[in-house]
């Protein structure tokens, strides 16, 4: 156990937890890819091996999570703020998008894209709020 003077910051924290899901979400998503086109898994022990790498996903969200609870008061609105910007956007994007699909002919995408849809928005909202209060 460190002394208290001696314990790493919560920047520090949760860039090494986020750091550690996200390269064991790495590692568990080629796995399972691997696995899956080499043939070694079929049904559903292939679709139980896809689902893998949300595992260390929920790991990052925990990682995240702690980290907005550690922030203070002033950080904190800003990141709820734009985590809401965030669902907004994309939410009202892919809503638009399911009428326009219903309307005319629109090329597929896929849900595996909304998560990082969400996290990009994040950090494009947070960078504008935090530049909109500071300017």
């Amino acid at each position: 156990m460190m002394p208290a003077d001696r314990k790493p910051s919560a920047n520090r924290r949760y860039v090494i937890h986020f750091g550690v899901a996200m390269l064991a979400y790495m590692l568990v998503l080629f796995g399972s890819i691997t696995a899956i086109n080499n043939g070694e898994l079929s049904g559903w022990s292939a679709g139980l091996a896809s689902l893998t790498p949300l595992i260390p996903a929920f790991y990052a969200l925990r990682a995240f999570i702690v980290r907005i609870r550690e922030m203070d008061e002033y950080q904190r609105r800003i990141a709820t703020e734009a985590i809401l910007w965030a669902a907004g956007i994309v939410g009202f994007t892919s809503f638009g998008y399911g009428f326009l699909a219903g309307a005319v002919e629109v090329p597929e995408i896929s849900l595996i894209w909304v998560l990082p849809a969400l996290g990009g928005s994040f950090g494009v909202a947070q960078c504008y709020l935090y530049w909109r209060e500071n300017r």
